[in-house]
């Protein structure tokens, strides 16, 4: 017991060890993810969901394979599906049957959108249908700013339903 007392009052003494456990910063590189389903969550709402088949993580990439995600604005949502997503600092490239609903109100479809998340433009260098209001507009290109919601399209063909 004396040993203990003893003990007891030369760590008191003793200037106190503090250890720093850094916590290792976790990279997913390299790794599969099967039947992805991700939630986009602000501290205001839910903004995005997001399913895939699968993900592929690497260092440069994200790649997501056969997507169906819903995206959650304030007034409305919209719907976008592609055969494959391509994700890079700055760009996602959507690959194949591109679909993107806005609130039931206008429709898009291409086979290959590229989107610049710093500058908001998208570029859809392939053929694409937009359809509004009963109105097709088919065109060999198109542009899209989203910051002034103007687009640039090239080669299109209009047509107008009445009734």
């Amino acid at each position: 017991m004396l040993l203990l007392v003893m003990e007891i009052t030369f760590l008191s003494r003793q200037e106190p060890i503090t250890f720093q456990i850094k916590q290792p910063k976790i990279e997913f590189s390299n790794v599969t993810f099967e039947k992805l389903d991700a939630i986009l969550i602000t501290p205001e709402r839910i903004k995005a969901r997001l399913k895939a088949d699968k993900a592929l993580v690497y260092k440069d990439r994200n790649e997501l394979y056969d997507i169906n995600a819903t995206l959650h604005f304030d007034d409305h949502d919209d719907w976008l599906q592609a055969q494959k997503a391509v994700y890079r600092p700055d760009e996602i490239r959507l690959i194949g049957d591109i679909l993107y609903d806005s609130n039931h109100t206008l429709l898009f479809k291409s086979d290959d959108l590229v989107y610049n998340t710093r500058t908001d433009i998208a570029v859809s260098p392939t053929p694409f249908v937009l359809q509004k209001d009963g109105s097709t507009a088919e065109g060999k290109t198109m542009r899209y700013d989203a910051k002034t919601r103007h687009v640039t399209a090239e080669y299109v063909q209009f047509m107008i339903e009445e009734e």
